[in-house]
């Protein structure tokens, strides 16, 4: 029977962020997880030892494509090399990562190769499997530089030596069919010149277990904004992204939008008389409201990279969803379980006659 009586109640639900920086506790729980994806391909579930892996790195082009930004690099001393400024900054100094030359800074194209990256990476495996004659399983993580572009950080079951990876990135001839091999590009786009593959032997399992905690550090760091907020850059690099970003949404959805109309003109032949009506559509970007879709959050947020920053081939291993399943299975199956009945004895303490009262006993 209803009463209409309204209850309310709080309940705490977590935001399931991956960042650390924006919550330690969810953070810390998409670390685990991730964790055991990564391991899953990587450990052997019979000799428990990790498997011949190769570490792919691939990164972005160098100051040549979008602009000299300021940077911080030691020699083999351990001294700080003179940047291209002409001075010498430390590891905390803001000017990291800030172009040099702001007005020249290439920041259209900065948003376009972080928005391509994705496929980029994709068609470089691709690539690399016809070269090497078997699909590779593949498991990446997406790091933001301090300027902002982002470089990919890849575990490639099996060896891929330095000269696949560098036929595949750069073009040239494959010794062993012949063949002209094309450069991987996407729209436009190829990676830079400091690509490397290190291979990682099964008797050393230490190394391999460094580069995969190694992987999992990357995919918890802040994208975009988070990576370098100093000055004006970062709001620069997001506009750049939202500008570029197409958007099929009305104007009412994101104000980014695009309306479309279409106009009716109507002609009229002098010859024949003959009145014809041809229909020419019309878009514009309007502001009806104040918000962005999704797409351009995304976008805003990671300077033009709207991907997932950690990623795996369909062969790698489990999937995020087995291990949440597996976790929260596990978190009921021990979670304590209350006593059928709660006894609750208490007594009241009487100071005896003549003494006074003891510090944190109860009154008489």
């Amino acid at each position: 029977m209803r009463t209409g009586e309204i209850t309310t109640s709080d309940f705490q639900k977590r935001c399931g962020t991956r960042i650390e920086s924006k919550c330690a506790s969810c953070s810390a729980l998409y670390r685990g997880d991730a964790f055991q994806v990564i391991r899953s391909g990587l450990i052997d579930p019979q000799t428990k030892l990790p498997k011949l892996v190769t570490m792919v790195t691939l990164t972005a082009p160098g100051a040549d494509r979008f602009g000299k930004t300021h940077s911080r690099r030691l020699s083999e001393d351990g001294k700080a090399r003179r940047c291209s400024c002409r001075g010498y900054h430390n590891a905390n100094d803001p000017l990291l990562g800030t172009p040099i030359d702001p007005s020249t800074y290439d920041y259209e194209a900065a948003a376009s190769f972080n928005a391509n990256a994705s496929r980029l990476f994709a068609v470089t495996i691709q690539k690399l499997s016809r070269i090497l004659g078997r699909k590779l399983q593949v498991v990446r993580v997406v790091e933001f530089q301090t300027r902002g572009l982002v470089h990919v950080h890849a575990l490639v079951l099996g060896t891929v030596t330095q000269k696949s990876l560098a036929l595949v990135v750069r073009g040239g001839i494959n010794l062993r069919s012949g063949r002209n091999i094309a450069a991987a590009t996407s729209n436009g786009w190829s990676w830079g010149n400091e690509c490397k593959a290190d291979v990682i032997n099964a008797t050393n399992p230490e190394r391999a277990i460094g580069y995969l905690v190694k992987v999992v550090k990357y995919a918890l760091k802040d994208t975009g904004n988070g990576a370098c907020s100093h000055y004006d850059h970062g709001d620069k690099m997001a506009r750049a992204a939202e500008k570029d970003l197409k958007c099929d949404n009305s104007i009412f959805q994101c104000k980014h939008g695009v309306r479309r109309k279409i106009w009716y003109v109507k002609s009229v032949d002098e010859t024949t008389g003959k009145t014809t009506v041809s229909k020419i559509p019309f878009a514009f970007v309007g502001s009806g409201t104040k918000s962005s879709c999704r797409r351009h959050r995304r976008a805003g947020e990671g300077w033009g990279f709207r991907g997932h920053v950690l990623a795996k081939s369909r062969n790698w291993g489990c999937t995020f969803r087995e291990v949440r399943e597996r976790r929260q299975k596990w978190a009921h199956g021990n979670k304590p379980q209350p006593p059928a009945h709660l006894i609750v004895s208490w007594e009241r303490l009487r100071a005896e006659p003549g003494t006074s009262t003891a510090p944190g006993s109860s009154p008489p």
